[in-house]
């Protein structure tokens, strides 16, 4: 009977440990797979133009000013909603810079409950 209890007592001390060393991993995986940070200064909704209104009223999409890798951007993506100013994880997307002079870019934006949401440069500002 000892036995069983000295085994469940030390099993309840490794299992905290073991998820911890999870949490600590996954967060590492984070910052792999999302090696920037965007810093979102600030946030707006836009109507789109021409665009047919549903339910919840019109079609918006989402504007953001942000600091990426020192650079200051406005991003849009379609939204419903707003977005607190912040800082999050974030990677290059796409980049398309094949005419001189030319390019087009988007950024994955990482949220704390693990979703994530992709966004089109449409504006760029000399640092």
């Amino acid at each position: 009977m000892r036995k069983w209890i000295l085994m469940a007592a030390m099993l309840g001390m490794v299992l905290p440990l073991a998820a911890q060393k999870g949490r600590y991993s996954s967060s590492d995986q984070v910052e792999l797979e999302y090696p920037l940070t965007a810093n979102v200064v600030h946030a707006w909704l836009v109507p789109v133009a021409g665009a047919a209104a549903t339910e919840n009223g019109p079609q918006m999409e989402l504007h953001l000013d942000a600091i990426i890798d020192g650079t200051k951007y406005e991003l849009r993506t379609s939204a419903s909603g707003m977005l607190h100013p912040g800082e999050y994880r974030a990677r290059e997307m796409r980049l398309n810079d094949s005419k001189a002079g030319w390019y087009s870019r988007s950024y994955e934006l990482l949220f704390t409950d693990g979703t994530h949401v992709v966004f089109k440069v449409v504006g760029e500002t000399a640092g």
